[in-house]
């Protein structure tokens, strides 16, 4: 192993967003300031008359590449993300070794638009040209096969799947092909467009959908809507970006993995997987909690999950947790499933950048249980030189990430 890297000499030097607030990073961060929720109502979620119309954070107004307009969505907002987080970093490829640039790019479902708007085509008119159409739209790594193919990249791309946590997973993988010295750069993030029939379907019959609104840690919560869109961001070695005068966002101070087995898409109170994740965190930083700045919560605002990610904080945190702002984007922008982890850290970066704290929407009327200073409703203006994000998955995936400005 050659060229290993300290983490600490790891920066972000460019970021792209697609959400339900904001197709690119700006209008992104506008939203965030402004307490902005991007819910609207979906119609054509009904199946047959079985389904009521739904609630869902879907990207509105986005005009995808137009080398990209017979791809899935997922892909669409992924390439959509990508260009522009490296017009942002002005990373030009073309004097860099493309073997040296990798690729950190997945989703937790892949192409379901695809999947649902050919499966009954297929059924009835089976043909080689329809399936690997729906093959080449569908499985959650092959939107890294199109990053490479438009950017000419021949690094290694390692797509990570990991439920809920895919865009954080993602994000830890790009560092860690960086720390072990096997490229310079790094084009790392995820997207989902899972606001389908079948996805809707199935999570409303698992009971972890709202029929209303998501208000995280709100006693009156049940549950979250379904979002969808990309997050990517660039890595590269600190040495480069210095010495091309690029912008730095934030250097990545430390990151954690954590796990817990106990249910496949439940988290037990009397688990310590985010403790345990937590407490590693700030023990290899060598800070004290009460450092953090800002803290983006996973925040699904389901019943469970909200007082399982408060009761953890508390327990790794201890009294510092309150000292603690921290607040669930995922209400302005919906559960963006894979993409989540990944344009919650951008919503991180954004905060350090402009001396801000997002908001949690909807959160009237506080849970007991729930008593840490979440940010009801407002943002509010906070210089914020260190920040954390959480991300937890289904099957049990926990991860967590320090980024210093």
């Amino acid at each position: 192993m050659t060229n290993v890297v300290d983490i600490n000499q790891i920066v972000i030097t460019g970021i792209g967003a697609v959400t339900s607030i904001g197709t690119n990073a700006q209008a992104f961060g506008e939203g965030l300031k402004q307490g902005a929720v991007g819910v609207g109502i979906v119609h054509d979620l009904d199946c047959e008359g079985r389904l009521k119309p739904e609630r869902a954070f879907r990207v509105r107004d986005f005009s995808p590449p137009k080398y990209a307009k017979i791809l899935d969505p997922f892909i669409q907002y992924i390439l959509a993300a990508t260009e522009e987080a490296l017009a942002d970093s002005a990373l030009d490829l073309s004097r860099i070794d493309s073997n040296r640039i990798g690729i950190a790019v997945s989703s937790s479902k892949g192409g379901m638009m695809t999947f649902e708007k050919f499966f009954e085509r297929f059924k009835k008119r089976p043909s080689a040209i329809l399936g690997a159409r729906i093959y080449a739209n569908f499985i959650p790594n092959i939107a890294a096969q199109w990053v490479a193919r438009h950017w000419k990249i021949t690094g290694p791309a390692k797509p990570v799947s990991a439920a809920c946590a895919t865009g954080l997973f993602s994000l830890l993988e790009g560092i860690r092909m960086i720390e072990d010295g096997e490229i310079d750069y790094c084009i790392a993030g995820a997207g989902d467009a899972s606001v389908t029939r079948l996805v809707t379907a199935g999570y409303r019959n698992m009971g972890v959908l709202s029929s209303g609104c998501m208000r995280p840690f709100d006693k009156r919560r049940d549950g979250f809507l379904i979002g969808e869109g990309a997050g990517i961001v660039i890595f590269e070695r600190e040495s480069s970006a210095r010495a091309r005068g690029a912008k730095i966002y934030g250097h990545v101070k430390r990151y954690a993995y954590g796990f817990e087995s106990s249910h496949p898409y439940a988290f037990s109170c009397d688990g310590d997987g985010l403790s345990s994740c937590l407490k590693k965190l700030i023990r290899d930083a060598n800070i004290y909690p009460r450092e953090i700045d800002y803290l983006n919560l996973h925040g699904t605002a389901t019943s469970q999950g909200d007082r399982y990610e408060t009761a953890q904080i508390k327990s790794a945190f201890g009294s510092e947790a309150n000292k603690i702002a921290m607040s669930s984007t995922k209400s302005l922008v919906g559960h963006m499933i894979g993409a989540s982890g990944a344009v919650e850290v951008i919503a991180c970066l954004i905060a350090m950048r402009d001396s801000f704290v997002p908001p949690t929407a909807n959160l009237e009327e506080p849970d007991p249980e729930c008593d840490l200073d979440y940010t009801p409703l407002v943002a509010k203006e906070k210089k914020v030189n260190l920040s954390c994000s959480i991300s937890i998955g289904f099957g049990g995936h926990l991860g967590a990430i320090l980024i210093e400005k």
